[in-house]
């Protein structure tokens, strides 16, 4: 009686949300507030790592002299960031950025329910669907729906799902234009996009004819002018391949984005997820073949299918630059996103047509929200499949708590899942170094800093100094996108930790702890003729390692010391 009163009040409540404007956005706002307190926020994390300093350095060309880094931004093709440099000059960087994450929540919660809405055009799959994205859910490349910091990939998400609605509403036209805008902010997204796109159109080509696919693409070029001046006015399309720097990238910090297998654990573990996302897919998609949408959706499927055979050709046969550069695999959030809407409304299908009872309507639902590797829920399917229903309820009860708790400890102890709300840089000893190197240096001074000091929640060296600094592991993600910055890293990561890069073996735990230890085998006279080299002026170290050199600054975790050359 306990669980059909829940299923009850459940299609109550969603029939109110449905039929009630105010409650639908009230939804999207407890929504954003849920995803805000699971998943956190921060800023200078991530791949803001690169851009905040990019950003300060338009806004501000004093800064980061002699910074090998910072010349890489003339290569990242975006518009984005340059909408923030006005605040940036206002001193309220942090906080538009922080307003500007929050309204993106709430807008990609609003497209989910429209993108449920337009497929399916039932009131609890649609209420549930927020349910569902409310948690990450991991596939292929690892990356969530949602993330902890504001990205341009972020961004342009909820405004793709509206890309997606329009085309689905034959409004191609309109669908490809806005493509073509977005494609100014986030070229890599919109390629997922374009592609599934372009490759429904012309499998579709007698029903959307010929001229509507011309119209669109004209459309989308007129949207995307700006950004494409831009790059073929910079840097060619390479579609040679560079083993090296494939090497690199991909051994150094970023495996998970090329490969779908490997000898560590995480690599193995989203390719599964993804995996699974199709698998249940293809299983919703059997039962819901008679639906509008459903036979575009499924093209959509394919292309993305497509796009992940082509990163693995890539990865493993042919390392074309242009390919790597794009990290396709990324392409796994849509396959996710499709999954995840074509089960959940297939679940609410089963339990409408009294295919399943309630008890089981419940535990199908929590386990969709709870699994943050969809292989949990294809098991927990498979399970039921075999076992007698009592028994599947009892082990599902097991398994899905379970297989949660395991995932957050881990992801806590791997310091990949942090929640935490943090709008300005995380205080930290490092941090306090930084703001002191702001605020007591000149803008011309370069650093010697930590190299593995960075990671997904670590406030990256130039974000909150403002200062040049030699070289870090973690500016692999950056140069995974720019090639042209690998021989002038290299150069200078050797000097830093040398040795190391021979040992890359594509674990980042490995990597920071290898770069850890080679920097701290270095003697003091080796940081002065590093210093000497590279015109730095300070060293930066971590307690307890101590040098004979002059101290300038000291806090409980770092010391600070003057390496400049006496020449």
């Amino acid at each position: 009686m306990f669980v059909k009163n829940i299923t009850l009040r459940l299609q109550s409540i969603s029939l109110s949300v449905w039929r009630y404007s105010l409650l639908k956005h009230i939804l999207f706002a407890v929504a954003t507030l849920v995803s805000l307190l699971t998943m956190g926020y921060y800023f200078g994390t991530l791949d803001q790592a690169s851009h905040i300093p990019f950003l300060k350095k338009f806004a501000d060309p004093s800064l980061y002299p002699n910074d090998y880094f910072i010349d890489l931004r003339l290569h990242h093709y975006s518009f984005f960031w340059f909408l923030f440099i006005p605040f940036y000059k206002l001193g309220i960087l942090e906080i538009s950025m922080f307003v500007t994450y929050i309204g993106v929540l709430y807008l990609t919660f609003w497209g989910l329910w429209n993108i449920s809405k337009k497929l399916f055009n039932n009131p609890l799959t649609s209420f549930l669907t927020i349910f569902v994205f409310m948690l990450p859910h991991i596939g292929f490349s690892g990356f969530p729906v949602v993330e902890w910091t504001l990205v341009n990939r972020i961004f342009v998400l909820p405004f793709l799902l509206m890309a997606i609605n329009l085309y689905l509403d034959k409004r191609y036209i309109s669908a490809f234009f806005l493509l073509g805008i977005l494609y100014n902010l986030h070229i890599v997204s919109v390629n997922f996009v374009l592609f599934m796109f372009l490759f429904a159109s012309l499998i579709k080509i007698r029903e959307i004819r010929y001229q509507n696919i011309i119209a669109g693409f004209i459309a989308f070029i007129i949207g995307a002018l700006p950004v494409l001046i831009w790059k073929f006015g910079g840097s060619p399309v390479q579609l040679e391949s560079n083993p090296e720097w494939f090497w690199v990238v991909s051994r150094g910090v970023l495996y998970h984005l090329f490969f779908l297998f490997g000898s560590n654990f995480y690599a193995p573990l989203l390719t599964l997820g993804g995996v699974s996302s199709i698998i249940l897919f293809l299983i919703a998609r059997k039962a819901l073949a008679g639906l509008k949408h459903t036979t575009t959706i499924s093209l959509f499927m394919i292309a993305l299918f497509i796009i992940i055979v082509v990163q693995a050709f890539a990865s493993y046969i042919y390392p074309s630059t242009i390919i790597i550069q794009s990290q396709i695999f990324r392409a796994g959030l849509f396959i996710n996103v499709f999954a995840l809407l074509y089960f959940t409304h297939y679940v609410v299908k089963l339990y409408g047509t009294k295919k399943i009872n309630n008890l089981h309507f419940v535990l199908l639902i929590t386990t969709i929200i709870f699994s943050v590797i969809p292989a949990v829920l294809l098991v927990v399917l498979l399970i039921r499949k075999v076992i007698s229903s009592q028994y599947w309820v009892v082990l599902t009860s097991f398994i899905v708590p379970i297989a949660f708790v395991t995932l957050a400890i881990l992801g806590y102890a791997l310091n990949v899942w942090q929640p935490g709300i943090h709008i300005y840089p995380q205080k930290s000893a490092y941090v306090d170094v930084q703001l002191w190197a702001r605020s007591q240096t000149d803008k011309t001074d370069v650093f010697i800093t930590p190299p593995n000091k960075s990671w997904f929640y670590y406030i990256e060296w130039r974000v909150g100094s403002d200062r040049s600094s030699i070289a870090s592991l973690f500016d692999i993600a950056e140069i995974a996108v720019v090639p042209q910055g690998l021989s002038p890293w290299k150069e200078r990561f050797e000097k830093l930790a040398p040795g190391v890069i021979q040992k890359f073996n594509g674990d980042p735990f490995a990597s920071i702890r290898q770069t850890l230890k080679a920097y701290y085998s270095l003697s003091a006279e080796d940081f002065k003729r590093i210093a000497k080299t590279y015109k730095a002026s300070y060293l930066v170290i971590e307690k307890p390692h101590r040098y004979e050199l002059p101290k300038v600054f000291e806090n409980e975790g770092y010391t600070v010391y003057d390496v400049k050359s006496d020449e």
